[in-house]
Parts: C-alpha cells; sequence; structure tokens
C-alpha cells in the first residue's frame, strides 16, 4: 500500500508521513489500548505499507513515546505563561499546581502513563519489550519535563519555608501526583484542586 500522500519535496512528504504515523498511533492507543499499537495496525490507519513505517521510526515502541512527547511543550509553554503573570512565589506554586492538575484533566494522565508502562502485543508469541523506564529513558523530553517541574517547586518552596523546603516540595510533588490519580478515577477537578489547595495551605505555614 502506497502513501495516498502528494507533496511538493521529499521532505515535506516525510514531514507529513510522520505526523500521519503519530497521528495514527495515537487513535490507536486513545481507542483500543497500548496492548493494540501494532505495525500492521497503525499502517492500515495511516495507510502506509507496513514496512515503510521503519522508515520513519526505529520501532513501534518509539511511536507510544512520539504520542507523549508532542504534549510537552504546549505544556510546558501554558505553564511558563502562567506562572509568569504572578509575582509572589506562593501565587507562583498555587498556579503550577492548579495548570498542573488541569492539563492532567484534560490530557487524561493515567492514560499517558499507561501509554508508556504498557506492553506491546506483536503476534502470537510473547515478546520482550521495553519497560517504561527503558521507554521514558529513551525521552529527553520527558525527563526534561519532569526534572524542570520538579526544579521549579523545588525554587519556589525554598523562597517561602527555607527551613521545610525539601519536605515541602517532595509532599507537594506526591501531592500533585495524588491529584492526578483521583482524576483519572473520575472525581471532580473543582474538588480536587480545592483539596490540593488546602493542603498547600498547610504546607505554606509549616515554616
Amino acid at each position: 500500500m502506497s502513501p495516498k500522500i502528494s507533496a511538493s519535496t521529499v521532505s515535506e512528504h516525510r514531514t507529513i508521513m510522520f505526523e500521519k504515523l503519530v497521528d495514527s498511533a495515537e487513535e490507536v492507543l486513545r481507542n483500543d489500548g497500548p496492548a493494540a499499537l501494532t505495525a500492521g495496525v497503525v499502517a492500515k490507519s495511516a495507510g502506509i505499507a507496513r514496512n515503510s513505517i521503519y522508515r520513519y521510526v526505529d520501532s513501534i515502541d518509539d511511536l507510544r513515546v512520539l504520542v507523549l512527547e508532542r504534549y510537552i511543550p504546549e505544556w510546558g509553554d501554558r505553564l511558563a505563561r502562567a506562572v509568569e503573570e504572578h509575582d509572589e512565589p506562593y501565587d507562583r506554586l498555587q498556579t503550577l499546581i492548579d495548570l498542573s492538575l488541569d492539563i492532567g484533566s484534560e490530557a487524561g494522565h493515567q492514560w499517558l502513563v499507561d501509554v508508556l508502562t504498557a506492553g506491546v502485543g506483536r503476534g502470537k508469541k510473547p515478546v520482550e519489550t521495553p519497560s517504561g523506564q527503558d521507554i521514558q529513558s529513551r525521552s529527553g523530553a520527558v525527563i526534561n519535563f519532569h526534572q524542570e517541574l520538579a526544579r521549579h517547586i523545588t525554587e519556589l518552596w525554598q523562597q517561602l519555608t527555607p527551613k521545610n523546603a525539601t519536605i515541602n516540595s517532595r509532599m507537594t510533588r506526591s501531592l500533585l501526583d495524588a491529584g492526578l490519580t483521583l482524576l483519572d478515577q473520575g472525581h471532580d477537578l473543582a474538588q480536587v484542586k480545592a483539596t490540593s489547595m488546602r493542603v498547600l495551605d498547610a504546607l505554606h505555614a509549616s515554616d
């Protein structure tokens, strides 16, 4: 099956096909789950020969990472713009957590985790697939995003509660993880946010 896409240059055609593959992979992952992501399924969805996939990516597992990575620049920009609207460290911290919960609710945090960590079935025989940690380690964008978020939280607590900065920053990251998990379980976003802010207030008063 040949790609039914025309482009004025080879480079443009390659970019179009690459985006189409990532779009197709995300559609499969969202509709059918990580186990359904196979070369054959993605190729059919993208309108490309199965073996032609490997002109654009090294493996089907790479597509899982690419699906996640496509969101990260937008998330980073949204967080940076929102935080920069405030001068006070505590306002910045509240905004960081509030918007992170919004983003998690919109994107489906657990779904994105599952994209990275679930094994991909390929055929009848069991095949070893990279663990979530292995896949994540191949994505500098994923690592940098989480490291930058953790760094920002720590720096804000160092300004707010110097004596308890380490404890408060770790507690805040755990609070954010818990909030995202609750959202994935179907809890109300407004309620999760309100509870998170109360916990932040308590940590803020701890110094």
